[in-house]
């Protein structure tokens, strides 16, 4: 018989919910619809499952403390003591990281490379000034930020 385990979906423009999953790896890939890779926050023991295949996903989150960023749907489980299996997020755990990814990431993409920061993307797009031939295109899309502010 398989457990379930208490987790956090975070996915693009939306606050993280608490869900039940089963305890699988399985369920993991189901919930993310695909192959997944791993990251983890220490200290606090808690795993960080995303696609692997991010190709077509929008971008998501920035990621805590470091350059980059997660695309597409993600969650979060805690790391057990010991054994294989996964483990549920405790209270304190999903309010840290419900607090942690409250606001949706804001991006803008400058061709097919994403920006998290306004100057990096003034950057990137000042970088291209002088490589452009008349008639050259670049597209910037906006992805993310509060869309009640943008209404």
């Amino acid at each position: 018989m398989t457990q379930n385990m208490d987790i956090l979906i975070v996915e693009p423009g939306k606050a993280p919910r608490p869900a039940v999953i089963p305890n699988t790896l399985e369920s993991v890939e189901t919930v993310l619809g695909g192959a997944v890779q791993v990251g983890c926050f220490l200290p606090q023991r808690v795993l960080l499952f995303s696609r692997e295949d991010t190709t077509g996903l929008a971008p998501n989150r920035c990621l805590p403390g470091k350059d980059g960023y997660i695309s597409g749907t993600f969650l979060l489980c805690g790391i057990p003591e010991e054994g294989c299996l996964l483990d549920s997020l405790t209270a304190r755990q999903q309010k840290e990281f419900q607090d942690i990814f409250v606001r949706p990431g804001e991006f803008m993409m400058v061709g097919s490379t994403a920006y998290a920061d306004p100057d990096d993307v003034a950057d990137a797009v000042y970088s291209l000034w002088d490589t452009l031939s008349d008639g050259d295109t670049v597209v910037l899309t906006k992805w993310g930020g509060n869309q009640e502010e943008n209404a």
